[in-house]
């Protein structure tokens, strides 16, 4: 039974939250490509052990890419305390809705916008600006890592199963990629074995016009010009090892492995290598457009295979 390919992109979105009676902790990730891991956390815990514990859980789901994370909380009391907020909140979060849709960006969860600090636009009694809501006070990080743990798996849930779909939308484009090079391989040896026979009739042509019937067109001269020409455009060990190079390729695209980037990466150079080696030894019009084919199928798979964790 053939497994199903598992490659993930590094683009991703996830949201998650969870709420008591005391608050509402949230978590908002998102991901981009990056050579490596890197993990920029914002929240308002104001709570190191809680913040290092997002960033370890961060690191363990993830192996690479550029990770944006966003954590709130947001206690009860800093509603209760000012009824007059909801109001002013619901209406912000329309807004902020209406334009999260007409840009295609994901809504906001209603929390989030009561978290983020309301500015000079929120004018309290006075004419002053209102502070954000409280942090949670000394001690209170105990109650809100349960909370803060189960928005935080929501969050990482939600983002690896879009990098999933993304994931297995690349490996298919790749796998079509892979099948025209393995196509335009064989295009290429056909193309490279029947070089030999046309330039030894071009060879004898010219040599007739040159000599205009003063000597003979010897088989001895032929083949020793022959014998030159083909050891400087011989691509044979170059298509055995492109050859192998697809083997390869195909292999890791089966794979069921899922941090495979790197690895395709690698192969993508070297086939890249021996196709620009190819090309420069082909002397052949045919020959040439085959290869401009198979370099342009390599750069395709190349912007593909950047975004593969």
């Amino acid at each position: 039974m053939a497994h199903t390919p598992r490659m993930i992109s590094m683009t991703g979105f996830g949201q998650g939250s969870a709420s008591d009676a005391r608050g509402t902790a949230t978590v908002q990730i998102s991901a981009v490509n990056n050579r490596s891991l890197a993990i920029h956390l914002r929240s308002d815990l104001h709570d190191l052990a809680l913040e290092e514990t997002v960033r370890q859980e961060l690191k363990a789901a993830v192996a690479r890419g550029s990770i944006n994370a966003q954590v709130s909380w947001l206690p009860v009391r800093a509603l209760s305390a000012d009824p007059g907020r909801l109001d002013e909140l619901e209406h912000a979060w329309r807004e902020l809705a209406a334009r999260a849709k007409s840009l295609g960006a994901p809504v906001p969860a209603l929390e989030v916008v009561a978290a983020a600090p309301r500015g000079a636009r929120a004018a309290g009694p006075g004419g002053g600006a209102r502070p954000p809501p409280p942090p949670p006070r000394q001690g209170a990080g105990e109650t809100v890592e349960p909370l803060l743990r189960v928005a935080l798996a929501q969050a990482l849930e939600g983002l690896r199963g879009m990098r999933a779909r993304e994931g297995a939308a690349l490996a298919r484009d790749i796998a079509a990629h892979a099948r025209e090079l393995r196509h335009l391989h064989s295009g290429m040896r056909a193309a490279a074995s029947g070089r030999t026979a046309a330039y030894r009739d071009s060879l004898a042509t010219r040599l007739r016009e040159v000599l205009q019937g003063q000597a003979a067109v010897t088989p001895e001269h032929l083949v020793r010009e022959l014998a030159l020409h083909a050891e400087r455009i011989d691509v044979s060990e170059e298509l055995v090892r492109l050859a192998a190079h697809l083997e390869a390729l195909d292999t890791l695209i089966a794979s069921r492995d899922e941090l495979l980037g790197r690895k395709l990466e690698f192969l993508l150079q070297e086939c890249g290598r021996e196709v620009n080696t190819v090309g420069a030894k082909a002397n052949d019009a045919g020959l040439t457009a085959l290869v401009l084919e198979a370099k342009y199928a390599i750069e395709q798979m190349k912007e593909q295979v950047a975004n593969i964790a």
